[in-house]
C-alpha cells in the first residue's frame, strides 16, 4: 500500500470533453504514484485525452492529488480519473492503526505516529467519537481580558474579549491533562460554536477555562447568535472523559491512541485514523491560468481530516451563519460592514478554485472529517456535480462560491484582483445526501453564496440537523447595499425532508440577497420547519408548482417588508400554513389538501423530484445511521 505524498500537478485550460483518442493509463495501489508522474509528464503538451483507470483496492494519500494551471491555454484534451468496471478504488487520507494492547477491561491502546489533534476515528467501519461529557457542564460567566490592539491581520479594530470562561468542577469538569486538546461545543438556535482551549486552571470549586486567541475573540464577539457565558456546552476530547464505549482520546505528546471498546476485540479489528486533509485539489493561479479539464469517476474518497479553521495559531469554529466562518475579530461583532471579507469558507475533501470543466460524477464519499466534502469556492466555470452520494460527513457535500464575493475584483479580502471570480455555470443534480454535517451542524447539506447560473435540481436530502438547501447572501438589514453579483440560479426537482434535527430557524430551501432571474420550483418538500425561506433582503425568485408536505409547519416564509420581486404561484400544500410580509409579493393558485386525499398534480411533483431513474442504483444499499457524536443513540435503518 503506497503511504508516500503523491502530488500531481497537470493542468488543462480549455473545453470540455472532446473526441479525440485517448492515453491510458492503469494504476492499482502499489502503483499510483509511479502511474501519476507518466501522466504529468504525458499532460505537458498532450495531444490526447488521457484516462487513469484505477483497480479496486486502498489508496492512502499523504498528501492530496494535486491538478494545477498549464502555460499552455490551446490545449483542447482532458484527464480522467475513473473505476475499473465492477472494481471500487478507495481514496483515502487515512492510516490503519495495529499493535493494539489492553489496558484493562475494554480499555485499549496503540502507537500513532502524528502531532496534529484526531477528531475522527473508525473501527469496524463505524465511526467513534471523541471522548466527551455526558451532559451539558452550564457555564459560570466569562473571566479575564483578551487585548486587541486593532493592528494585527486578523483584526477589524481594536477592543477586548474575554479571555476565557469559568465552569464549575466536578466529575466531567477539572483541569484536563492535555487542555490544548479539548473543545467546547455550544449551539444557539442555528449556529454552533466549536471553541478550541489553551489552558485550565482549578480555582477552589471553579475551573478556569482559557480559550485559544485570537480565534476565542473572534466567535464570543459576534453581533448575531451570540455566546451563552452562562448557557450549556458540550465537553471533549479530553482522557479523563473516555469512559463509554465507543470513544477515543488521541494523546498526541506521547503518540498514543486510546479505545474503549464496544465489545470488539481490538486485535482483530480494523481501525482507520483520518491524517491528511483534503484528498484532491483542482487549483488554478488567477483569471487567466485555471486549471481543469479533470474528470473524477466511480471513485470512493473517505477518511479525511480537519482540524478546523486556524488564525494565528489558534484553532476553532464557527461564524455567524452556514460555512461562512468567521476569520476576524470585529469590534461590534457586526459583519455586515467588511462586506464579508471578515468570513472565509475552509477547503474542501475536493477544492476546486480558479478551475473549469471539472466533472465530479458517480462517486462516493463517506467518513469524512472536512467541513465540506466539494467546495467549488473562486472563479470555477463549467462544473459538474452528479450522481454522486455522500453519507456519514462531519461536514456538508456541497459548497458554491464565496461570501466575500459580495464584490468581484475589488482586490480586498482573500481574493486579488485579477484572481477574484464568480462561480457560475455549476450543475449539481442527481446526488443522494444522508446524514452529514454530523459535527458541523450549522452548515446545510448543500449551499452557495453569491453565484450565478448554478443549478440545484433532483437531489434527494434528508436526515439533517439544519436545513437541505441554502442559497445567496447578504441580509435586508445590513446597512450596506445589496450586491449585484448573484443571478439566474435554480432550485427544482428536488426531494428533500427530515431536516433541522439539531438546529432550529431556518428553512429546508433557504434564499438571501438579490438573485434576478432565479427559479424554485418542482421540489417536493417534507417533514421540515418554513419548508421554503427567502429570508430578509430576498429578491428575483419565481417560487412555483412545489409540492410541500407538512403539517403545522410554514411552507412559506416571507418575513420581511426588504423582500420584493418575488412571484409565488400554483404551489400544492397539505397545510397552507405561511407568513408573507414582502413587498408586493403576492401568493396565487394555491392547492391545498389540508382535509382531502393529494391530487394527481401534486402527487406527480413527488414521483418526479429526486433521483432521476438513470441514477436510481446509486442509492446505498442497508445504510445504518452514525452513531451521534455528541449523545449515545441508537442506529436506525434508513427505510
Amino acid at each position: 500500500m503506497n503511504k508516500k505524498s503523491i502530488v500531481f500537478i497537470a493542468g488543462i485550460v480549455a473545453c470540455a470533453l472532446s473526441a479525440h483518442a485517448q492515453k491510458t493509463f492503469v494504476a492499482t495501489p502499489a502503483t499510483l504514484q509511479k502511474v501519476m508522474k507518466q501522466v504529468g509528464a504525458a499532460a505537458k503538451g498532450m495531444k490526447t485525452d488521457i484516462v487513469v483507470t484505477l483497480h479496486g483496492g486502498e489508496y492512502e494519500l499523504g498528501e492530496p492529488l494535486t491538478f494545477g494551471p498549464n502555460s499552455s491555454a490551446n490545449n483542447t484534451h482532458t484527464i480522467t480519473l475513473r473505476a475499473a468496471a465492477g472494481e471500487t478504488p478507495v481514496i483515502s487520507g487515512g492510516r490503519h492503526v495495529t499493535g493494539w494492547k489492553r489496558i484493562h477491561g475494554n480499555l485499549w491502546c496503540a502507537p500513532l505516529q502524528s502531532d496534529h489533534k484526531l477528531r475522527s476515528l473508525f473501527v469496524n467501519g463505524k465511526r467513534c467519537r471523541m471522548a466527551g461529557s455526558r451532559q451539558l457542564i452550564t457555564g459560570l460567566g466569562a473571566y479575564g481580558e483578551y487585548d486587541i490592539k486593532g493592528t494585527e491581520p486578523w483584526a477589524m479594530g481594536p477592543g477586548k474579549a474575554a479571555l476565557g470562561i469559568k465552569m464549575p468542577a466536578g466529575k466531567e469538569m477539572m483541569a484536563f491533562g492535555n487542555p490544548e486538546d479539548v473543545e467546547l461545543v455550544q449551539n444557539v438556535v442555528w449556529n454552533e460554536k466549536i471553541l478550541c482551549v489553551k489552558d485550565m486552571q482549578k480555582w477552589g470549586d471553579t475551573i478556569a477555562v482559557e480559550l485559544q486567541q485570537p480565534y476565542g475573540a473572534i466567535l464570543t464577539n459576534l453581533k448575531w447568535a451570540k455566546m451563552k457565558w452562562q448557557g450549556g456546552f458540550f465537553v471533549r476530547n479530553a482522557k479523563e472523559l473516555l469512559d463509554d464505549p465507543g470513544e477515543f482520546y488521541f494523546d498526541r505528546k506521547a503518540h498514543m491512541l486510546y479505545y474503549m471498546s464496544d465489545g470488539e476485540d481490538m486485535t482483530q479489528a480494523t481501525v482507520i485514523a483520518p491524517l491528511t486533509e483534503g484528498l484532491v485539489r483542482i487549483i488554478g493561479r488567477d483569471n487567466a491560468h485555471r486549471a481543469g479539464n479533470i474528470t473524477l469517476e466511480g471513485l470512493t474518497f473517505c477518511n479525511d481530516a480537519w482540524n478546523l479553521m486556524q488564525v494565528a495559531g489558534s484553532r476553532g469554529f464557527g461564524g455567524i451563519q452556514s460555512l461562512g466562518l468567521a476569520t476576524k475579530y470585529i469590534p461590534d461583532g457586526n459583519w455586515h460592514p467588511s462586506k464579508y471579507n471578515s468570513c472565509d469558507v475552509p477547503d474542501g475533501t475536493i477544492e476546486i478554485r480558479s478551475a473549469q470543466n471539472v466533472k465530479i460524477v458517480r462517486n462516493h464519499f463517506r467518513d469524512l472529517s472536512s467541513a465540506v466534502a466539494i467546495n467549488i469556492d473562486n472563479d470555477d466555470n463549467n462544473i459538474e456535480v452528479t450522481g454522486n452520494t455522500f453519507t456519514d460527513l462531519l461536514g456538508s457535500a456541497v459548497s458554491v462560491g464565496h461570501p466575500q464575493h459580495y464584490e468581484i475584483g475589488d482586490g480586498e479580502g482573500r481574493f486579488a484582483k485579477g484572481v477574484e471570480g464568480v462561480c457560475q455555470n455549476v450543475n449539481i443534480s442527481n446526488n443522494y445526501v444522508r446524514y452529514v454535517s454530523e459535527d458541523f451542524r450549522q452548515v446545510e447539506a448543500m449551499n452557495g453564496f453569491f453565484v450565478k447560473n448554478v443549478s440545484f435540481t433532483h437531489n434527494d436530502i434528508a436526515e439533517v440537523p439544519y436545513g437541505a438547501i441554502s442559497l445567496g447572501w447578504w441580509w435586508g438589514n445590513a446597512g450596506i447595499p445589496e450586491s449585484k453579483v448573484a443571478a439566474a440560479n435554480n432550485i427544482s426537482f428536488n426531494k428533500l425532508g427530515n431536516t433541522h434535527r439539531v438546529l432550529t430557524d431556518g428553512g429546508i430551501i433557504y434564499m438571501l440577497g438579490r438573485q434576478p432571474g432565479s427559479v424554485c420550483a418542482d421540489n417536493y418538500l417534507y417533514n421540515g420547519p418554513r419548508c421554503i425561506y427567502p429570508d430578509d433582503g430576498s429578491s428575483g425568485w419565481t417560487i412555483k408548482h412545489n409540492f410541500i408536505n407538512s403539517v403545522r409547519q410554514m411552507w412559506l416564509h416571507i418575513d420581511s417588508d426588504r423582500d420584493y420581486d418575488i412571484t409565488v404561484d400554483d404551489n400544492y400544500v397539505k397545510d397552507n400554513y405561511l407568513k408573507n410580509s414582502g413587498k408586493g409579493v403576492l401568493v396565487t393558485n394555491m392547492h391545498v389538501y389540508r382535509n382531502i386525499p393529494f391530487g394527481d398534480e401534486a402527487l406527480e411533483i413527488e414521483k418526479k423530484a429526486g433521483l432521476e431513474p438513470a441514477f436510481a442504483g446509486i442509492v446505498p444499499g442497508n445504510l445504518q445511521e452514525p452513531p451521534s457524536l455528541y449523545i449515545d443513540m441508537s442506529p436506525k435503518k434508513i427505510q
